[in-house]
Formats: C-alpha cells, structure tokens, sequence
C-alpha cells in the first residue's frame, strides 16, 4: 500500500482515556501525507475523536502528535451562533470591519494594524462564496438567514480561507442537500494543502488522494481513492479467509496425525509387553528395549504437539487477518435532508 512520503501529521502510540477510564485509542501510531485523505472505520472506530487530538481541542492521554503547521477543524457537529454575521463565521469580521472603516475616512493606526495586507479580504471572500453559491451581500448576513447547508458552506469557505496548512472535516456533507453536497465535493476536488476528511459519502470519498483506515485501533494508509482501497481490501480478506480455511484443514490433519501417532505407541507398549511376557530375555536387556522404546514414543510425542502447536498458530494468526464486520459499511444520509435552517446556541 503506497503511502505519500511527507507525512503532515505523525502519530506515536497515541492513548486517549476517557474520565470513566474508557479507552477510545490504545497506542495508535501512523502518519497522514501531505495531500488529501479519507479516513474512514467502523462507528466508534475513534475517528472523530482522533481529528480532534490532531486539532488540539483533546489532549491525548499518552503518546504525542505532531504536525507540519497551523490545523483548522471544522467539527461534525456544526454549532454556530445564529446572531454572527457571516463575516466572523468565515475570521474576517475585524478585517472587513478596520476595511470598511479605513474607506469612510476613519484613520485610526489600529485599523491599519487590524487589516496588515488584507485589504482585498472583501474581493477574495465574496468570491470564494460565490463559488459555493452564497450570493453578493452574503457577508453581511446573519447566520440565521441561512439554510442548514449554507451555513455548512460558509464555515468550509471560513477554514479555506483561513489557510491553515492542514485542515480537518468531519462529515462535510451530512443532512445536505444534493446541491450543497455537490458544493462540497467541488470544494474538496479542488482543496489546496493537506486536507484529512471523516466521511460515509463514498463520492466524497472517491475526490480524495488517498484512503486512510482505523480498524481494530491500527491506523493503515492506503494510496488510492477509497473504491481502489476497497477493491484492495475486499481481494486481502478473499486471501485471508483463504489462508484461514487452509489453515483449519492443516490443523485438523496434524491433529489426526497426532491421534495417529497415540495409537501407534498404544499398538507398540502392547506389543512389547505381549513380547516380554513370552520370551525368557534378560531382565536387563528388556528394561534397555523398554527405554528405549519410551524414548522413541516420546519423541514422536513432542514432535506430532508440535505440528499442531504451529498449525493452531497459523489459524489464529489467519483468523485475526479476516475482519468479522464484512469489511467496512458505508451508508449515505437521505440526499432530501438537510434543506431547512441550522440552528446553534454556541458561537466559536
């Protein structure tokens, strides 16, 4: 599985307990490219939980993360005060503010300190809006006068925009709309920076580089778009599930070997007490033919245990290779939810 050579995020034995000692992540490690991934896993894989350790908003118990620069996060749960303007949802509210006041005369020095080189900010996000549809004047409006899948839009043009080097997005596209869901992917095929994308939107999925997986606390990258990952995946657990059969027949044949070698040993004492008993041999020469004998038997002991010892070994280290979810389930929200207003209680 190829994986991008410059690693934007690095992970070492990441631990996170929660308060009641639940553990979410046990010593994960791995590495995120430069480019853009999806990173997808089971429900209570821990992948919303490990965006939020690479953001900062957690701390891990143990281990440590590093990253290559600034991280924005634009969580699954979007709560946004419905009061703000557009503007301050995007980070620019004081820019555009000093902007605008510097143009009606007001030359306060801290205007100047306020706008620094932005002073097109109002251009640049006025047409990255339009880009997802917002129209003229958008700026100025109230979070509440949004639907729910404008405001989703605005707050991705708000982390665009913001240009942290790496940005984080935990389910984009939930409860959108067709539409603002198509804006989304248009959003992420176009991405510039390193970009890591929580998401059950296969077609989402498929406009990014590269497919990253949690899987039984193992963080493994794959270099592809998820249908070459999961065309990957699905022809190693066909090979798994293969090896795992082999193996239990293998195990099944030493252990009727073994069964085999009993029941000769049993024929072989019989014998050779049958034969003691009939022949008039020296009480010497047959104890020396007895231990050897049981020398013989207990090798053979030894070696048929240790052929079923190696083949169980291969059954289980077969069995822990073939997943007992069917591989992983990827299941799109209803396309027609979504369209009505976002409503939040807390501003950020």
């Amino acid at each position: 599985m190829p994986t991008t050579l410059t690693s934007a995020v690095v992970l070492d034995r990441v631990t996170l307990a929660w308060p009641d000692g639940t553990v979410a992540l046990n010593e994960l490690s791995g590495a995120f490219g430069g480019g853009r991934t999806g990173l997808v896993g089971r429900n209570g894989s821990g992948k919303s939980t490990l965006l939020k350790l690479i953001a900062g908003t957690l701390a891990p118990t143990s281990g440590s993360i590093s990253t290559a620069g600034r991280v924005d996060l634009l969580p699954q749960q979007l709560t946004l005060d419905t009061s703000r303007s557009v503007a301050d949802v995007l980070g620019i509210g004081a820019t555009l503010d000093a902007v605008r006041a510097i143009e009606r005369g007001d030359v306060d020095e801290r205007h100047f300190d306020t706008v620094g080189d932005d002073w097109d900010v109002e251009a640049r996000a006025t047409a990255a809006l339009a880009t997802v549809g917002l129209p003229d004047g958008a700026l100025d409006r109230r979070v509440g006068e949004l639907s729910g899948g404008e405001a989703v839009l605005a707050a991705l043009i708000g982390v665009q925009l913001r240009g942290a080097d790496i940005a984080l997005l935990d389910e984009p596209t939930n409860n959108l709309d067709r539409d603002a869901r198509a804006r989304v992917h248009e959003l992420v095929r176009t991405w510039r920076g390193t970009l890591i994308v929580v998401s059950h939107d296969v077609a989402l999925l498929e406009e990014l580089d590269d497919t990253a997986e949690i899987y039984d606390n193992e963080l493994s990258v794959f270099g592809g778009p998820y249908s070459e990952w999961k065309a990957w995946l699905d022809t190693e657990q066909a090979a798994a599930a293969q090896a795992e059969t082999a193996a239990r027949q293998l195990l099944k044949r030493e252990r009727r070997d073994r069964a085999h070698v009993e029941s000769a040993i049993g024929t072989r004492n019989a014998q050779g007490r049958k034969a003691a008993f009939e022949r008039s041999a020296p009480r010497i020469v047959l104890g020396a033919k007895k231990r050897a004998a049981q020398v013989t038997a207990g090798r053979l002991r030894v070696e048929a245990n240790e052929k079923v010892d190696a083949a169980r070994s291969a059954v289980d280290t077969a069995g822990r290779r073939v997943r007992d979810d069917d591989t992983v389930r990827i299941d799109l929200p209803d396309p027609d939810v979504g369209t009505g207003r976002r409503i939040a209680t807390i501003g950020d």
